[in-house]
């Protein structure tokens, strides 16, 4: 459900459903609502998703920085923003007359299409697929009993769906590594930053090298990255970047990353595949 207010028409309904919001799934998913739909009172932004291909809207940080923990998450597949309850108003045996009045656009009085902030489908290691879904709270939102009785109407929803549901608030939301994702997230694909397949490897490969046989802090490493392959004093901090979105190198996401800490901090993840890492020794 959106914290947002904004007027429905049957026009605009009929317009929202013709344009095949809230239908499809990964890279053909069209979100319900997005940062044109309505006035937002917070800060709204879009994002090039890693798992999808495609620009996700956001209304708020909140929203934003879990769509970022979901990003990073290994087992998440699908990510779909603002997903709309569609199928709502069949379930008589959970969305009473009364209910269903106080659902009516007061101006228009076609009714309102509630939304789950998030439908997140992950994947297990047995390939089996499972969804939750996902209402981003603000604690504001909670002083009225409408909007009390609106999460409600969600809840039985994805319950009749047998899809696990929650509420989360900011507090649930680790901001520090939401914060170290957004700051990284960009480099995942520097293709899109004009680097070919092969100078992505060669470049890599080389920082690693640096990495795993460096002294001093991060920044020192990427200085002399700089020094020996381009005269661009951002490139290595890219590189940096791109290694981390990649997860060929770790470093500890729920701690603010600093390029001034030792780069006995950073672990490169065995090429290999498996599980185990290889410290770096300083």
């Amino acid at each position: 459900m959106s914290k947002f207010n904004y007027d429905i028409s049957d026009a605009k309904l009929q317009r929202f459903i013709k344009e095949g919001r809230g239908q499809g799934l990964g890279a053909e998913y069209l979100s319900w609502l997005n940062i044109h739909s309505i006035a937002s009172r917070g800060r709204v932004s879009r994002v090039s998703g890693w798992k999808t291909g495609r620009v996700h809207h956001f209304l708020s940080d909140n929203e934003t920085r879990y769509f970022y923990l979901c990003e990073w998450s290994d087992t998440v597949i699908d990510i779909r923003e603002h997903y709309p309850l569609m199928d709502l108003y069949e379930m008589t045996d959970i969305l009473d007359d009364d209910l269903a009045k106080k659902l009516m656009d007061r101006k228009t009085g076609t009714p309102h299409i509630l939304t789950s902030t998030f439908l997140i489908t992950v994947k297990n290691e047995q390939g089996q697929e499972r969804h939750f879904a996902r209402n981003i709270k603000e604690a504001r939102e909670l002083e009225k009993n409408s909007v009390l009785e609106r999460y409600e109407v969600i809840r039985r929803y994805w319950y009749k769906k047998g899809i696990p549901w929650a509420l989360i608030s900011s507090a649930e939301i680790n901001t520090v590594r939401a914060k170290n994702i957004e700051w990284l997230h960009a480099a995942r694909r520097l293709n899109d930053w004009g680097y070919s397949e092969q100078q992505i490897a060669g470049e890599s490969q080389f920082l690693m090298e640096l990495l795993s046989g460096g002294q001093g802090t991060i920044k020192n490493v990427i200085e002399r990255f700089n020094s020996q392959v381009s005269e661009e004093q951002g490139k290595g901090l890219l590189m940096l970047k791109h290694l981390l979105a990649a997860k060929q190198i770790k470093i500890d996401m729920d701690k603010p990353i600093d390029l001034n800490h030792s780069v006995n901090s950073i672990e490169i993840v065995d090429n290999k595949g498996s599980d185990t890492v290889a410290k770096i020794i300083g």
